[in-house]
Formats: structure tokens, C-alpha cells, sequence
């Protein structure tokens, strides 16, 4: 007969591929609450989880770690600096539709052949860099806001949970029924009762 060791009150969320009824009100749910020391586990509600009176989630939000920081800096700087250069495409621009003027202007004086060839040559490499300028943008924010929904979820989901202690006691007992009636089958079955005689 092996001891049982006790129960603690904390359990890990997790999802299950199967249906099954709650512990509670036998609605249909995947979610399971499995205990940290794997002596439990059981189907419950996501609306039993988001009631105070059922379990509260603890050790959330988590505290950031120095990379995790370091990597929200860096998107931030990266967006910053895609914004810096957005603006600067926009001044060049600026600068560009005056010096195209120019260009046109000396275009009427004699030069039309070789200044259309350098403008459109101009327009084809500025329009060349604004779109690899875009990319990076998009990129920095692309990974600015899958880093910011890796950040959320993790604020959201509480590394584990308490229940209240009505409920944990309603756990315990089932355990302890549980693993009473685990002894009771592994003491019947060390028995041996004597054989009815076959010969009369």
C-alpha cells in the first residue's frame, strides 16, 4: 500500500482534444485544470475560470524580463527610425519636383533628349528606395505587433490557479475516493481465498 502524497492548490490551464462535461455544471468544455504536482486534473468552464469565487489565477501579469525589454526597445527605435525616414523620402521629394523643374526647364532650351532620360532615371531610383524604405517599415511593424500580442497573451494567462477552498475540498475528496478505491482493488486482489472443493 503506497501513501498518497497531499494535494496542492495549484493547478495549470491547459486544452484538451477531447470534449468533455465541466466539473461543475456538465457543460461540454476542453479546457482542463491540472494540478502542479500531477495528483489531479479536471474538465472546467472558461465562465467558471473568469469567476473570483471559483478560482483566481496567480502570478500574472509576469514580470518582463530584461530581453523581452530589450526587444520592445529595439521594435520601437526600428519603427522611430522608419518614421525619420519617411519624413526625409517626403522632403527629398520636395527637393526633387523643384530640381525636375529645372530639369524641364533646361529640357525647352535644347536638351529635352538627355534630361527626360536623366529624370525618369532619378524618378526610377527614388521610386526604387521609397519602396525599400516601405518594406523595412513594414516589416518593423510587423514584428512590433506580433511581439506586442506575444506580450498580451502572456499578460492574459495567469501562470496558475488557485481555486477557492470550497472547491478545492470538493477535489480533494474525490481524490481521496479515488485513491480509496485504488487501495481497495489492489488489496482484494493480493488475496487469495481458498477453492471450493471439486470432487464431491
Amino acid at each position: 500500500m503506497a501513501t498518497v502524497a497531499p494535494l496542492r492548490n495549484a493547478y495549470l490551464e491547459k486544452t484538451a482534444t477531447a470534449e468533455r462535461s465541466c466539473f461543475i455544471c456538465m457543460k461540454m468544455t476542453t479546457r482542463v485544470l491540472t494540478a502542479k504536482d500531477g495528483g489531479d486534473w479536471f474538465y472546467i468552464c472558461p465562465s467558471h475560470l473568469s469567476d473570483p469565487g471559483f478560482a483566481k489565477g496567480e502570478g500574472f501579469p509576469p514580470v518582463p524580463t530584461a530581453e523581452a525589454l530589450a526587444a520592445v526597445a529595439a521594435i520601437k527605435k526600428k519603427k522611430a527610425d522608419a518614421e525619420k525616414k519617411k519624413q526625409e523620402e517626403e522632403g527629398n521629394k520636395n527637393k526633387n519636383t523643384s530640381e525636375e523643374d529645372k530639369k524641364s526647364h533646361a529640357a525647352k532650351l535644347g536638351s529635352a533628349v538627355f534630361s527626360g532620360l536623366g529624370s525618369v532615371a532619378s524618378k526610377t531610383v527614388a521610386s526604387v528606395s521609397a519602396f525599400i524604405n516601405d518594406e523595412e517599415a513594414t516589416k518593423a511593424r510587423i514584428q512590433a505587433q506580433e511581439q506586442e500580442q506575444r506580450l498580451a497573451e502572456a499578460r492574459k494567462k495567469p501562470a496558475y490557479w488557485v481555486l477557492h477552498r470550497d472547491i478545492f475540498f470538493l477535489r480533494q475528496t474525490e481524490v481521496r475516493k479515488k485513491n480509496g478505491k485504488k487501495v481497495a482493488t489492489e488489496t482484494l486482489n493480493g488475496l487469495s481465498f481458498p477453492k471450493v472443493p471439486g470432487g464431491l
